[in-house]
């Protein structure tokens, strides 16, 4: 089924055509030879560390051993009852963390050809097989990286769902994904460069209601409604969308435990994201101090994706960026980090999010070095990107701390990021559900 063929179709037809598609990229996945990967053995793993990270607590503590069983957290504490058959895993010399969790990711968002600057067809909206195929490589890069679950924001053709399933499945190697179906504004308000793909835009508030009710419908964990310009090397925040059409997303999905993640680079987008009870603001670059007590009043989570502005400005020439990119990039950043301070002093909840795309897969642990540099400690930006996102995507009880019961995702770095927040970029040992996928 080719793309062309899939925009033709009229709006009672897209779920069963996104299914379809769904069904046809796992099951080239799937034919796929398996991605290699070392899985834990059948019997219980005893893991050995000098110090740990719970998830929640305000320190590191340590030395400590963690029993897990059949892929779960079976005992935590200085000396477990370990059984003896287990495998033992030693890792002194390391902190022992919960997987990490990304909020924000670009999965299929690719750049194959880094020899010129990528485009929306070839690296975005290319045949979603080949596509499916891509993100399936930068969801292994992500997981390398200590990423055992993220949140990834706005494939289209259910690309993300596919991709989800097969991981699920054990055809790829790749942390949990988190989907979401976007919502784009019809046009690029001006921006002749700036074209959204059509299956996913939306100009009206019943439009948002039908697009969001097929999203869910179609398998997707959450709506990403970009209620703001501000993307490629536009840095406007242009709001595109009204408090009550937003709220329109809102109303569909959070009774159903599906959640709005609004997109906003614009004071006024943000205002009315946060009007309309979405469940967290993505960048939130120009915030007032007025909007930062509505949201953490309200318990909306701020997802800032520091980072990703630096990544911009350092690939800006070879991206095809206009001219003056860099100091709209810059000016940009400034606002972010005073937006970033606003949240923080009024109580907001802050995630981890990377905006990871082209080829910044696999720097995601890069975003908790920004959250340091914008004014949180270490053990905050530990948090953050693991029991605070948790929380963010409501799976606090499964996953983001070192707790029996819970997943065993666990990741391990040299010294003490506690004192030392770089250590998260250098990951010696990854483990999934009970699983070692990279080791010491």
């Amino acid at each position: 089924m080719t793309k062309a063929a899939i925009r033709a179709y009229h709006p009672a037809s897209m779920t069963r055509a996104i299914r379809t598609l769904t069904s046809l990229v796992t099951a080239a996945l799937l034919a796929a030879p398996p991605a290699a990967a070392r899985t834990g053995s059948a019997a219980p793993i005893l893991i050995q560390c000098d110090r740990i990270f719970d998830g929640v607590s305000g320190r590191v503590t340590g030395p400590a051993q963690v029993l897990v069983r059949d892929g779960k957290i079976a005992e935590v504490g200085p000396a477990v009852n370990a059984p003896p058959d287990a495998e033992r895993i030693d890792l002194r010399g390391m902190t022992l963390l919960p997987g990490f969790i990304d909020v924000h990711t670009h999965l299929s968002f690719l750049w194959a050809d880094t020899t010129k600057a990528p485009t929306t067809m070839e690296d975005y909206l290319g045949s979603p097989i080949v596509v499916a195929f891509e993100m399936a490589r930068n969801a292994e890069r992500t997981l390398d990286a200590g990423f055992t679950t993220v949140r990834d924001m706005a494939s289209m053709d259910g690309i993300d769902v596919a991709v989800a399933q097969a991981i699920k499945r054990g055809a790829a190697r790749g942390p949990r994904i988190v989907t979401s179906g976007p919502i784009y504004p019809p046009s690029g308000l001006g921006r002749s460069d700036i074209q959204w793909p059509p299956d996913g835009s939306a100009a009206t508030r019943d439009e948002i209601v039908q697009k969001t009710r097929h999203y869910i419908g179609s398998g997707c964990d959450w709506i990403k409604l970009y209620v703001t310009m501000g993307t490629y090397d536009d840095t406007t925040g242009v709001p595109t969308y009204t408090a009550d059409e937003i709220r329109a997303a809102v109303d569909v999905a959070h009774p159903q435990r599906h959640w709005v993640a609004a997109h906003a680079m614009g004071l006024e987008g943000a205002k009315r994201a946060v009007q309309a009870g979405v469940r967290s603001l993505e960048h939130g670059s120009r915030l007032d101090r007025a909007t930062a007590q509505a949201m953490a009043k309200q318990g909306t989570y701020l997802v800032p994706t520091l980072y990703h502005l630096d990544w911009y400005a350092r690939h800006g020439a070879k991206l095809g960026y206009g001219e003056g990119y860099s100091d709209r990039l810059a000016a940009l950043q400034k606002e972010q980090f005073a937006s970033f301070k606003l949240a923080r002093e009024a109580g907001v909840r802050i995630g981890c999010g990377s905006d990871a795309v082209y080829s910044m897969h696999g720097e995601n642990a890069q975003e908790m070095v920004w959250l340091v540099r914008a004014g949180m400690a270490p053990i905050e930006a530990l948090r953050a990107a693991t029991s605070v996102n948790a929380a963010l995507l409501g799976l606090e009880q499964e996953i983001g701390r070192i707790a029996p019961g819970y997943a065993a995702d666990l990741v391990a770095v040299p010294g003490d990021p506690s004192s030392d927040i770089g250590a998260v970029l250098r990951v010696a040992f990854v483990m999934k559900d009970g699983g070692v996928v990279r080791g010491p």
